[in-house]
């Protein structure tokens, strides 16, 4: 099974904002719980009419640029907000991606005064900033004024934001996740060149060689990503039974808990990726290339087949006028493997321990997930200014020609929830049926609702990472060699002190099925 466990990148890769992309429902797989508002009705639970008696800014940091129009829409929410007595103002503090985690560790190191940051599990975990102390519990806020978010977000969800039994996330609950390598294809790059759907690594090693060496577009196609290791434990891997966490701990569905980097699951990946990069499928400069970049190279469609999906296709019309859809499809190695669903959310917000006001985070989110009218005018903006909806709970962006973007939205990967969103019209249908319907065939990871307190190990964790990122990410990606890179890379973990945090999490673990 080659599961991404990061749907960041279906999330980092959108073209515009997809309303949309990270969580999934109970162990049960119900993708409701009984106490859910359903779309279009109103929870009047954690708002008044009444004025509050204080009205505390919320400032919400996150990750990207503002939409054209973010003035507008800031202004629409917040006179919403002031009208149903929540008692906070929004505030929306974009940081570009390319200096995103700096900018935020900065934040969160000088203790600056600030209400509520957005978390990628698959990027920097919520663990991780639970273990360096910089985060605010919010479980009594949550008890207090989070019945919409208990609401709407099932409790596999709500364990996802708990390390050692204290709740420090509120999650974004948008997709099923139970997916395996999560990867799309060109298929009309595949009609092109006359190539049939692959439907192994092999096949599809062969097909983008074929398509590498007729390419005629101005851009060779790389295998469009940035360097994050997480995307390729499952893409190169054929097994289909394990989980990777905090980017070295290997859970395997029979229990067995193990450093990855040791096991032949690992060794695998890298050696397919090995054999990519020598084929020159895999950008040379991965290693530095930037979100942005990569940005750039979807829209403008110079690109085959990439570990994660696309959303909204309108930037890359901009290029392709004729680009449909339905040109991108669902793309399955697995022969239709059982999926494993290897947590319930991987976007979440956090509030920082240097907030003055920890509750506003909570307010706010409660607010957006009370009726379908706050979801919406939060996410989408006004309808007919900014989106039109449609059937089947579907929407259109309405695009302004000068931005070439919707003139106010908000990134559905980041704060949407599965039961308010709806399905984006210019968006790949194979790529909805897969991330917005609850597989009921799936099965949760053995470890799925176990959160990991590293408090203890946080100093081996973060050696751990350097190591990872500086010595094993290159490997992962095929630039280095497994065979003769492996040997010091492991010694160079045990130096770090791998071992440490593996007994750890296997301790907690086994505590936890206790």
């Amino acid at each position: 099974m080659k599961k991404s466990i990061a749907l960041l990148l279906a999330c980092m890769l959108l073209i515009t904002a997809f309303a949309a992309c990270s969580n999934t429902p109970e162990p049960t797989s119900q993708p409701q719980s009984s106490a859910v508002s359903k779309p279009g009705e109103s929870s009047e639970a954690g708002t008044s009419s009444a004025a509050p008696a204080e009205t505390v800014k919320m400032t919400y940091t996150i990750p990207g640029d503002p939409p054209p129009e973010y003035d507008r829409g800031i202004k629409d929410i917040n006179d919403k907000l002031a009208a149903d007595g929540v008692g906070v103002e929004a505030e929306f503090n974009y940081i570009s991606w390319d200096v995103w985690d700096q900018k935020l560790n900065i934040m969160l190191s000088t203790g600056e005064k600030f209400e509520a940051f957005h978390v990628m599990d698959d990027r920097v975990s919520l663990a991780n900033y639970a273990s360096r102390g910089a985060l605010a519990d919010i479980t009594d806020a949550m008890e207090q004024y989070g019945e919409n978010i208990k609401a709407n977000v099932p409790e596999l969800a709500l364990t996802n934001g708990k390390i050692g039994g204290k709740q420090y996330g509120i999650p974004a609950f948008w997709v099923e996740t139970a997916l395996n390598e999560q990867a799309t294809i060109r298929q009309d790059i595949l009609d092109k060149y006359n190539i049939p759907m692959p439907t192994t690594m092999e096949e599809l090693t062969q097909a983008y060689i074929q398509v590498m060496e007729q390419w005629d577009g101005d851009q060779l196609p790389y295998f469009p990503s940035v360097a994050v290791n997480e995307r390729l434990p499952y893409f190169f891997t054929s097994s289909d039974d394990f989980c990777v966490y905090s980017n070295v701990i290997y859970v395997n569905q029979d229990g067995t808990i193990a450093n990855y980097f040791e096991t032949e699951d690992f060794k695998e990946a890298a050696k397919n990726a090995k054999a990519w990069y020598d084929a020159g499928l895999i950008n040379p400069d991965v290693l530095t290339y930037t979100q942005d970049q990569l940005s750039n190279q979807l829209n403008s469609g110079n690109w085959f087949v990439m570990n994660g999906t696309v959303g909204n296709v309108s930037g890359i019309q901009e290029n392709i006028p004729d680009f449909k859809p339905e040109n991108i499809a669902w793309l399955d190695l697995t022969g239709g493997a059982q999926q494993i669903r290897p947590y319930a959310v991987k976007n979440q917000q956090a509030v920082p321990l240097a907030s003055e006001h920890p509750e506003a985070a909570v307010k706010f989110f409660n607010w957006v997930y009370s009726s379908q009218e706050n979801f919406d005018l939060f996410m989408y903006g006004t309808e007919g200014v900014d989106y039109t909806l449609g059937e089947n709970r579907s929407y259109t962006p309405i695009v302004d020609a000068t931005a070439g973007q919707s003139l106010y939205s908000f990134s559905g990967w980041m704060a949407g929830n599965i039961n308010f969103g709806y399905v984006d019209n210019n968006t790949a249908p194979d790529v909805n049926k897969h991330l917005y319907t609850i597989d009921e065939t799936a099965v949760d990871g053995i470890a799925a609702a176990f959160a990991f307190d590293a408090s203890s190990v946080q100093t081996q964790l973060a050696d751990v990472q350097t190591v990872i990122s500086s010595t094993l990410v290159p490997m992962a990606w095929g630039i280095t060699d497994y065979d003769t890179g492996i040997d010091a890379a492991l010694e160079m973990l045990k130096t770090a002190g791998v071992d440490d945090v593996i007994a750890e999490y296997q301790k907690q673990f086994e505590e936890s099925q206790k």
